[in-house]
C-alpha cells in the first residue's frame, strides 16, 4: 500500500487522537456518554429529585424516597434523543445528525402493609448512560502532496444499564432510610472509518478505507444507600452514597483497510484481537433538599465524584503499561467533578396540570479541557394526571458542549485540532400506574 509522507503523518495523527484507533474504550467506561438520569418528571426538574422521589424513579435517585409510595405503582418511560455534531478542522466544518429512541426505565414499586410507618420494595430496568453518538468529517485536501478527497466518520450505539433492585422503611416518624442494588450490564458498539479517493488520478492508488470496529461489553454490581428526612411539611431533605463499581470489561476489536491501485490491483489487511480486564469506579456522594409551599416545588441536588480515584484492578489494555503506571495516568488525567441539578414544579389547582422547568449541569472529568467541554442543560416539563390512577410527565432537555480531538506528539505542528460543538435534545414521556 502506497501513502504518501503528509497523508500518512494525517491518518497517524487521527489515529493517535482516538478517530481511527479501536482503543477508545478503557477507562471511558465512566467518561463516554452523559447520565441524564430516568422518569419524565424527575428529567422536567433537570433531575434535581434526591429531595423528592415520591415515585417509582425514587429507586435510581433516592431510594428512602420509596416510602412515599403508599400504593401499587407500574411505571415506564421512554426517551428520544436527536443529537447534532458539528466538526471544525482549520477552517473547514462538517454538520452530522442521527437519532434514537429507547426505553429509558422500567419499573414497578410494592409497599407492603404494615401497622405504622412504611415499607416499599421496588425491581426495574434503567438505561443510565446512553452511549449514543456520531461523528462525520470531510472535505478536499489540496495541499500539493495530499491533493485528494477525505472522509473521517464514527458511530457509537449503545448503553450503560442497571437491573435494580431497592427497599425503603421509615425508621422514624419523619425518616426513611433506603438501599438499591444494582446490577450494571451494558454494551458499547463503536465504528470508525477513514476514506480517501484520488479524484484528480495524481499517484497510483484510486481509493484507500481504513475500517476499525471495538465492541465493549460491561458487568458490575456496586449499592446504593440513601436517607430522607422530612424536616417539617414544607422541607425534605435527601443523601446517597454510591459505593464503587468494579466494571469487568470485554472488548473484541478489529482493523481493516484496503487500497485500490490504478491497475486495479487490490491490497488489504485486516488484524484483530480480544481483550478482558477490570476497572474500578470512585464513591459517588449526593444530597439534595425540596421546599414546597402553596403549590410551589423548589428543588435542588448536587453528585460528587472523585474521577482521580478511578483504578484498573487488573493489567490495563494499554500495550507498554504495567497496571501502576496506568493507574498512575488515570491520577493525573481525571479530576472531582460535582453535578448540579436545579428544579421547580407549580401545580395549577383547578386543572390538576403540573409545570416544571430545570437545569443540569455535569462537568468533564477530564483535566485541562476549556470550560465549554462541560455539559449544561436547560429543562422544561408538564405533568397532566388523566385520572386519580394514572399520571403522564412529558419532558424536554436542550444542551450544547464542545469536544476536543487532539492530535499528539510529532503531528501537532502538521494538524490543528478538531473541535466538535454538540448540540442534544432529548424528550422522555412517563406513564405511572398506582392500583
Amino acid at each position: 500500500m502506497r501513502i504518501k509522507h503528509g497523508l500518512l503523518a494525517l491518518l497517524l495523527g487521527f489515529a493517535a487522537a482516538g478517530l481511527l484507533a479501536p482503543t477508545q474504550a478503557q477507562e471511558e467506561v465512566f467518561q463516554r456518554g452523559i447520565e441524564f438520569g430516568i422518569g419524565g418528571r424527575a428529567m422536567g426538574m433537570g433531575g434535581a429529585y434526591t429531595g423528592v422521589g415520591d415515585d417509582y424513579s425514587a429507586a435510581f435517585w433516592n431510594p428512602a424516597a420509596l416510602t412515599q409510595i403508599r400504593r401499587l405503582e407500574g411505571f415506564a418511560t421512554l426517551s428520544h434523543a436527536q443529537r447534532e455534531n458539528e466538526a471544525t478542522f482549520g477552517f473547514t466544518r462538517h454538520l452530522d445528525k442521527a437519532s434514537a429512541t429507547n426505553f429509558n426505565s422500567l419499573g414497578l414499586a410494592y409497599p407492603i402493609p404494615t401497622y405504622r410507618g412504611s415499607l416499599v420494595f421496588s425491581l426495574g430496568y434503567h438505561r443510565v448512560r446512553p452511549y449514543d453518538s456520531n461523528f462525520s468529517f470531510a472535505w478536499f485536501n489540496n495541499t500539493p502532496e495530499d491533493s485528494v478527497n477525505q472522509r473521517w466518520s464514527e458511530l457509537e450505539d449503545g448503553s450503560l444499564s442497571t437491573w435494580t433492585f431497592a427497599g425503603a422503611t421509615e425508621v422514624a416518624p419523619n425518616f426513611s432510610v433506603g438501599a438499591a442494588l444494582n446490577l450494571w450490564s451494558g454494551k458499547n458498539d463503536y465504528l470508525s472509518s477513514f476514506v480517501e479517493n484520488d479524484i484528480l488520478d495524481l499517484y497510483t492508488f484510486r481509493s484507500y478505507r481504513n475500517d476499525d470496529a471495538l465492541v465493549s461489553e460491561f458487568s458490575g454490581i456496586n449499592v446504593k444507600l440513601a436517607g430522607l428526612y422530612r424536616a417539617s411539611s414544607l422541607l425534605r431533605l435527601g443523601f446517597t452514597l454510591g459505593t464503587p463499581t468494579t466494571f469487568t470489561v470485554k472488548d473484541r476489536w478489529d482493523v481493516t483497510d484496503e487500497t485500490e491501485f490504478d491497475d486495479g490491483e487490490i491490497e488489504s489487511g485486516s488484524d484483530a484481537g480480544r481483550y478482558e480486564y477490570k476497572i474500578r469506579s470512585p464513591f459517588s456522594l449526593g444530597a439534595g433538599a425540596a421546599v414546597n409551599a402553596a403549590g410551589l416545588l423548589l428543588s435542588g441536588s448536587v453528585e460528587h465524584n472523585d474521577w482521580s480515584q478511578i483504578r484498573y484492578t487488573t493489567e490495563p489494555p494499554i500495550e507498554g503499561l504495567s497496571r501502576n503506571e496506568a493507574n498512575d495516568e488515570l491520577a493525573r488525567n481525571y479530576r472531582a467533578t460535582t453535578r448540579l441539578r436545579l428544579g421547580a414544579e407549580f401545580t395549577l389547582p383547578v386543572l390538576d396540570v403540573q409545570l416544571r422547568a430545570g437545569y443540569f449541569r455535569d462537568p468533564n472529568p477530564l483535566k485541562g479541557l476549556p470550560d465549554n467541554a462541560d455539559r449544561e442543560f436547560l429543562t422544561a416539563g408538564v405533568g397532566i394526571f388523566l385520572d386519580k390512577q394514572v399520571r403522564l410527565d412529558l419532558a424536554v432537555l436542550t444542551g450544547q458542549w464542545h469536544d476536543y480531538k487532539e492530535p499528539l506528539g510529532d503531528f501537532s505542528d502538521t494538524l490543528v485540532p478538531v473541535s466538535e460543538k454538540i448540540t442534544m435534545n432529548q424528550a422522555f414521556a412517563s406513564l405511572a400506574f398506582r392500583f
